[in-house]
């Protein structure tokens, strides 16, 4: 009775394996000789190449920049201070904050206040420890979109952190209704 249970599913690795046998020897000619002195398993992954780059449909499908990761968690280890009423007991200095103007913004900021101001606008705020900064620093276009290069900065006494930043106009995802500024880093 157990026998017949996975009867069907070594059915499915058999029609696998010979569909895998009969793709690969459709390659062989192109393929150069294998290694013969490896023993081949017939389940053994098959190294698949690469797909080609694709252009970005979205903004946020956008690459960052090479060790963005590292710089930003210097950036936010900078700004973080002890906070006895925040979840977690820490806040953030690096964290931008937006004067609450009656600006209407919907959803994801598509009216949001960097995209509005100048080239060369610096906004500026005051954290618990540490006095912040972004500083809109050019705009171009990157894959088609319209984007702002920003420089954000932190400043505690003699010591400050500085990270890159990114703002691109253009759909959000494919689930959004309308363009606005997205944040890409």
């Amino acid at each position: 009775m157990i026998s017949t249970a996975f009867a069907p599913l070594q059915a499915q690795g058999l029609f696998r394996r010979l569909a895998d046998g009969v793709l690969s020897a459709a390659g062989a000619a192109d393929a150069p000789p294998e290694d013969s002195s490896r023993a081949a398993t017939p389940d053994a992954p098959k190294a698949r190449p690469a797909p080609p780059p694709t252009a970005a449909k979205y903004p946020s499908q956008l690459a960052k920049p090479e060790n963005f990761a590292a710089i930003k968690q210097a950036y936010e280890d900078f700004g973080k201070v002890r906070c006895t009423s925040c979840e977690g007991g820490f806040a953030y200095d690096g964290w931008p904050v937006f004067p609450r103007d009656g600006t209407p913004r919907p959803y994801n900021g598509s009216r949001h206040p960097l995209g509005l101001a100048e080239i060369g606008h610096v906004h500026r705020w005051k954290g618990a420890e540490a006095d912040g900064s972004i500083t809109i620093v050019r705009e171009e276009t990157i894959s088609g979109f319209r984007c702002r290069h920003l420089t954000y900065r932190l400043t505690r006494g003699n010591a400050s952190a500085e990270r890159p930043g990114l703002l691109c106009w253009g759909y959000a995802n494919q689930f959004a209704g309308s363009e606005g500024w997205n944040e890409i880093y």
